[in-house]
C-alpha cells in the first residue's frame, strides 16, 4: 500500500501541474488563480444553461427527467473528452520502462494510468454536476439531505462508467492503428469525426430540447435502460432508496476492477506495438552528389513532422481548417438552409447582398480560431537546448515555425475560398484581395501565438496534451484569437451595407498588412531575446 501510494503521489505531481507557466519558481496561490477562475466562470456558463433547461422542464414537474437528460449527457461528453484523452494518458506515456524495472506488478502501474485518467474526469464532471445540482436545488425550492447524499457519491461515481467505455475505445483504436504505419491517422479521424458531431447537436439544441418536451415519460424510460446512472439519479432525486444506491456503487466498483484486469491482458502489448519504429524504405547509396539545402528548409520539414506525429496537435489546430472547407462546400450546395445558421448574427439580406463581406468573415473564425504557433516552442521541450546549440539564427529558427503553420492553414483556406469564389461569382477585384487576406489574417494569429508562447513556454511537460490543450500559451492565445474576432465581426456589421465590399477589403488587407508587419518587427527584435532566454 505504501508503494501504490507514492508511486500515485509521483505520478499526479508530475501531471497535474498544467499551470506552471515557466520553469521558474513563483508563489502556489499565484499559480492556482488562474485554474480557479477559468473554473468559477465555465460552472457559472454551466448554471446558465442548466438554469434555461429547468426552467423549460420545471414548470411541467420534469425536474428528475432534466436532471436525467443532463447527466446522460455530461456522461457522453465525458466519452468523448476520454477517447481524445486516452492516447496521452494511457498510451502515449515515456515512463513505461522505467516503471517496469521497479518491483511493482503490471496492474499496479495500470492502475495508477487509470486512477490519473480517474482524477482527470473527476474535476471535467464536476465542473458540469456542481452548477447542476445547485440548480436543481433552486428549482425544488428545499434542501434535501439524500439529494445532497446521493449527489455527493454520484459526483465520484459517474465518471467510472465513461472511462470505462472510453477506455476500452481508446484501446480498440490504439490496437487497430498499432497495425498501421500511420499510427496516429485513425485517432485522428474519428476525434474529427466526434468533434462535427458535437457541433452539429449543438446548432440543433432547440429542436432537441422540444423533441425531449413531447416524449419526455418515453424518453426517460429509454434513457434509463440505456443508461443506468441517469435514470438512477433521476429516481433517487424524487424518493431515496438507500439499497439502490448501495447496488450502484457496487455495480461501479465492480466495472472498475472488471476493466484492469481485461485492459491488464492487452495494455502493454498494444503500448510496446505503439512505440515500435517500422522501417519499410530501403536506403542505397551511390556515387550521387549530394546537394545541401538551406537550414531553413530543414527546421520547416522539422516542424510540418512534429505536427504531423500528435494527434491531438492535428485536431486542436486543424479542426477549424476542416470546418472551414465543409462550411465552404455545404454553402455551395446548399446555400439557403446553411446560411439560415448564421441569422442570428447578421440577416440574410445582408449576407445575400455582401457575400464577399460574409466570406471575409469566415476567414477571420478560421484565421482567430486556429492556434497552431502557441504551442510550437513549449513541444521542444527538453530538445530545446539541442536547438538552440544548432549553428542558425534564431530570427531563422522563430520563422521557420511560422512558415510552418502558413504552409498548414493557407492551402486550405485558399482552397475553400476558390470554391465560394466560383459559386459565388466574386470579382477579380475582390477575390485577390480576399486571397491575401486569407494569408495575412492567419499570420497575424500565428505571430500571436509564437510571441505568447515565448513569453509563456512550457518545456517540462509530462504528454502533448498538456502543451496543446492545457498550457497558459495556448489558454491566452485562444482568448486574444476570439477577442479579436468579436471586435472584427461587430465593427464589419456595423459598416456592412455602409460602406462598398470593395472599400472594406481594401482596408482591411492594408490594416492587417501593418499590423503583421509590425508583429515580425516586434518578434525578431523581442522575440529573439525570449527565446535564447528559453532553457531546461
Amino acid at each position: 500500500m505504501k508503494k501504490l501510494y507514492s508511486l500515485v503521489r509521483a505520478t499526479m505531481t508530475s501531471d497535474m501541474n498544467i499551470f506552471n507557466i515557466n520553469q521558474k519558481k513563483t508563489k502556489n496561490n499565484i499559480n492556482m488563480i488562474l485554474p480557479f477562475l477559468l473554473a468559477l466562470i465555465f460552472m457559472f456558463a454551466v448554471w446558465i444553461y442548466a438554469e434555461e433547461i429547468f426552467k423549460i422542464f420545471g414548470p411541467n414537474h420534469l425536474q428528475s427527467f432534466a436532471l436525467a437528460i443532463i447527466v446522460f449527457g455530461v456522461s457522453i461528453f465525458t466519452i468523448i473528452e476520454g477517447v481524445y484523452k486516452s492516447a496521452a494518458l494511457l498510451f502515449d506515456c515515456k515512463d513505461d520502462q522505467l516503471l517496469l524495472s521497479l518491483p511493482i506488478s503490471r496492474k499496479t502501474v495500470l492502475f495508477v494510468r487509470i486512477f490519473k485518467f480517474y482524477i482527470f474526469e473527476l474535476i471535467f464532471n464536476s465542473l458540469f454536476m456542481i452548477p447542476v445540482v445547485i440548480s436543481y436545488l433552486n428549482w425544488v425550492k428545499e434542501v434535501n439531505i439524500f439529494f445532497l447524499l446521493t449527489s455527493f457519491v454520484m459526483l465520484f461515481l459517474l465518471p467510472v462508467i465513461p472511462i470505462v467505455i472510453s477506455c476500452l475505445i481508446g484501446a480498440l483504436i490504439a490496437f487497430v492503428s498499432s497495425k498501421f504505419k500511420f499510427k496516429n491517422l485513425i485517432q485522428i479521424i474519428m476525434t474529427t469525426m466526434i468533434l462535427l458531431v458535437t457541433i452539429y447537436l449543438s446548432y440543433n439544441f432547440d429542436h432537441i430540447i422540444d423533441c425531449f418536451m413531447k416524449n419526455a415519460v418515453s424518453l426517460n424510460d429509454i434513457i434509463s435502460k440505456i443508461y443506468y446512472p441517469a435514470g438512477l439519479y433521476a429516481s433517487l432525486a424524487d424518493k431515496f432508496n438507500l439499497a439502490d444506491l448501495i447496488i450502484f456503487i457496487f455495480i461501479n466498483i465492480s466495472i472498475f476492477i472488471l476493466m484492469i484486469i481485461v485492459l491488464d491482458k492487452i495494455y502493454f502489448k498494444i503500448n510496446s506495438r505503439l512505440k515500435k519504429v517500422i522501417m519499410q524504405k530501403k536506403v542505397t547509396l551511390d556515387n550521387s552528389i549530394i546537394k545541401a539545402k538551406p537550414m531553413i528548409y530543414s527546421l520547416i520539414k522539422k516542424e510540418l513532422n512534429t505536427f504531423i506525429k500528435i494527434p491531438v496537435f492535428i485536431v486542436n489546430a486543424g479542426f477549424g481548417l476542416v470546418l472551414f472547407i465543409i462550411i465552404s462546400i455545404a454553402l455551395s450546395i446548399r446555400f439557403n438552409s446553411i446560411i439560415s445558421l448564421f441569422s442570428d448574427f447578421m440577416s440574410i439580406d445582408s449576407i445575400m447582398n455582401n457575400i464577399s463581406i460574409f466570406i471575409l468573415m469566415l476567414i477571420l473564425l478560421t484565421g482567430f480560431m486556429t492556434s497552431i504557433t502557441s504551442s510550437v516552442v513549449s513541444l521542444e521541450g527538453k530538445n530545446i537546448n539541442i536547438l538552440k546549440a544548432l549553428p542558425v539564427k534564431p530570427k531563422t529558427i522563430l520563422m521557420s515555425k511560422i512558415c510552418a503553420a502558413l504552409i498548414i492553414t493557407t492551402p486550405v483556406i485558399v482552397f475553400g475560398d476558390v470554391i465560394l469564389f466560383i459559386r459565388f461569382k466574386i470579382s477579380i477585384f475582390e477575390s485577390i484581395l480576399l486571397l491575401m487576406l486569407s494569408v495575412l489574417v492567419p499570420l497575424l494569429s500565428h505571430f500571436i501565438g509564437l510571441i505568447i508562447n515565448l513569453k509563456y513556454p512550457k518545456l517540462d511537460y509530462e504528454n502533448s496534451t498538456e502543451v496543446v490543450k492545457q498550457s497558459v500559451s495556448s489558454l491566452v492565445s485562444v482568448l486574444i484569437g476570439m477577442i479579436l474576432l468579436i471586435v472584427n465581426l461587430v465593427v464589419l456589421n456595423k459598416i456592412i451595407g455602409v460602406v462598398s465590399a470593395d472599400i472594406i477589403l481594401l482596408v482591411a488587407t492594408g490594416i492587417y498588412c501593418f499590423i503583421d508587419i509590425i508583429l515580425y518587427l516586434y518578434l525578431i527584435r523581442f522575440g529573439v531575446n525570449d527565446f535564447e532566454k528559453l532553457s531546461i
